[in-house]
């Protein structure tokens, strides 16, 4: 099922603090866990925030597959696991600071 955090994820465009210190919604892009700007590959692979949706995602592709890094091939060959993950996102509480204004 297409949701807006699906959307904003495979696109680029939206809820991201990268994309909307572009806009200048924001003025960091710095994601929360203060490892680096906040973009999708960050926030599928590494950020520190998110190790249980991660881990949950990686142990059920783990059983059909490698955990793969690659967002195209992580929607192509496991977009149910993906998806799942991806709506376990909950941008508001992540970056609370800076969404007290925004509403998505």
């Amino acid at each position: 099922m297409m949701t807006q955090n699906l959307t904003a994820i495979v696109t680029g465009h939206g809820k991201t603090k990268a994309y909307l210190q572009r806009f200048k919604i924001i003025e960091n892009a710095t994601c929360p866990c203060s490892k680096r700007d906040q973009k999708t590959d960050h926030l599928i692979s590494e950020c520190e925030l998110l190790p249980t949706e991660r881990n949950r995602m990686k142990s059920s592709i783990s059983h059909t597959n490698r955990w793969l890094t690659n967002k195209k091939d992580l929607i192509g060959k496991h977009y149910k696991d993906f998806t799942k993950f991806i709506n376990e996102i909950y941008f508001k509480q992540i970056n609370a600071e800076e969404t007290r204004a925004i509403k998505f």
